[in-house]
């Protein structure tokens, strides 16, 4: 059975074309790395590639929100540590007061220091960052404290946020959990300083266990929120562990074999110079040849 020339002619056609289109797409993985560009280049694998770059994406934002999380709870650390060096320092002056022989000026040198302890005790509690008040819960535009004596003027709710499928923490403290409840930093620092400038030690010696606790009371609220940064530690380390695995079959799935590659491109080559040689030898062929 002949061969039309024109039926042949579409065959070589086809195979040219063909070739060169195979060709391209090898140097396009080649050039990309990747062997699924398009959809179509390998649909059973689209579903596990686009959970993939979910999951990815989903860990990028905890990742994100935990950082943000982090860097607010140093902040509150950073202003608990100096209020308990400020309780340890009015613990100083109440031992000392007690157990030293001072004299009227001495003590009246002290109440002086527990009133800008005072003061500084209070502009920790009424500490803002960007603008909002770090210790007044939900009302962020209002001091935590105000008065004389300083009352809590914030509220009490905490915040919370999410940094993992199903597991949210809390990223702030309140004024009052801190400083006034259940013992009041505030009133006890007014009477020391009151009892500093009348030279009534009995009064300083019964303050001294209330002291230590209000000590405590800060150093338990800053420990909770530094159990809470382990935890978001750990978080943070199954988070990247997860999208370290995800990364790995993103990459099963979308990523090209360059050594692959390259020998597909040699051998398309190949091909494709084939498919040249035998249209331009088609071109030269006349009806006679078929005859």
């Amino acid at each position: 059975m002949k061969v039309s020339q024109m039926s042949l002619y579409r065959t070589v056609q086809y195979n040219l074309e063909k070739s060169s289109k195979n060709m391209n797409e090898l140097y396009l993985q080649g050039s990309t790395g990747k062997k699924v560009i398009d959809a179509s280049d390998d649909p059973s694998a689209i579903g596990s590639i686009f959970s993939s770059r979910t999951e990815i994406a989903t860990s990028d934002r905890y990742l994100e929100t935990i950082a943000d999380t982090q860097d607010s709870i140093d902040i509150v650390d950073g202003y608990l540590n100096s209020a308990e060096d400020i309780m340890v320092r009015i613990k100083e002056i109440a031992v000392t007061a007690v157990n030293g022989a001072l004299s009227d000026t001495d003590l009246e040198t002290y109440a002086d220091e527990m009133g800008i302890l005072q003061s500084s005790l209070l502009d920790i509690a009424n500490a803002k960052v960007d603008g909002k008040y770090i210790f007044s819960g939900y009302a962020e535009t209002t001091p935590a404290f105000s008065g004389t004596p300083p009352t809590y003027t914030g509220t009490s709710d905490h915040k919370m946020v999410e940094v993992s499928r199903g597991q949210t923490v809390q990223t702030n403290l309140t004024g009052d959990e801190v400083f006034s409840s259940p013992l009041d930093c505030f009133a006890m620092m007014s009477d020391l300083e009151a009892n500093l400038r009348s030279g009534d030690t009995d009064a300083i010696t019964n303050s001294l266990d209330d002291l230590e606790s209000a000590a405590d009371q800060i150093r338990s609220k800053r420990s909770e929120m530094g159990n809470i940064n382990e935890r978001l530690e750990d978080t943070t380390a199954l988070l990247q562990n997860v999208q370290l695995q995800m990364n790995g079959r993103l990459s099963g799935y979308e990523d090209a074999d360059l050594i692959e590659v390259m020998t597909g491109v040699t051998q398309a080559e190949q091909a494709y110079q084939a498919a040249l040689s035998v249209s331009a030898r088609l071109a030269t062929l006349s009806i006679l040849d078929y005859l």
